[in-house]
This record gives structure tokens, C-alpha cells and sequence, in this order.
């Protein structure tokens, strides 16, 4: 399991938080720990728990669409600057 940074330019806030409240829960596997959305949801970073990038970014672009433009990557978690990560969720977490 990886940490992966999602951040999200939304063009339309109305759609992209309406979409993000219908999907329900994630997949098994995939798990938001954190979200940070600005004032007027126009852009928001999540952090995520998952096996790669890819299963994050499918599951938010299906019900993303194209309301937002995304920038995913994974955390380095064994650089120093790495802070305030939570604990690996128990899942088949190492």
C-alpha cells in the first residue's frame, strides 16, 4: 500500500462535490484519509491509501469526470520531509 496525493483543479465546484457525495464509498483497497478543500471548492488536494496511482485515479475520475483537471503522485515516505502521515490502514497494510 502507497499514500497518493490527489490535487484537483475543479472547473465546476457544483458537480465535482455533487459527484464526490454520490459515489459512496471507495473500492476495498482504496481509502481517503484527508481532504482539503478550498473556500469555494474550487481546487482541493486529498490524500489517499491505495495499491498505486491508478486505482485512485479511476476511481475519481469516474465520478469526476471532466469537472476537474487532476495531478496524482505517490508519496516518498522514507524522505525526511515526509510529515504527518497517518498509520497504514490494516488492510493489508505492511
Amino acid at each position: 500500500m502507497a499514500f497518493i496525493v490527489a490535487v484537483h483543479d475543479v472547473s465546476d465546484p457544483k458537480r465535482w462535490w455533487g459527484g464526490a457525495a454520490e459515489a459512496g464509498d471507495p473500492p476495498e483497497g482504496v481509502t481517503l484519509h484527508s481532504t482539503y478543500p478550498r473556500k469555494d471548492g474550487a481546487r482541493a488536494t486529498c490524500l489517499w491509501e491505495a495499491d498505486s496511482v491508478e486505482a485512485v485515479r479511476e476511481y475519481v475520475d469516474a465520478f469526476g469526470g471532466d469537472a476537474s483537471r487532476n495531478d496524482y503522485f505517490e508519496v516518498d515516505e522514507k524522505h525526511d520531509f515526509a510529515l504527518g502521515l497517518p498509520a497504514h490502514a490494516a488492510s493489508g497494510a505492511q
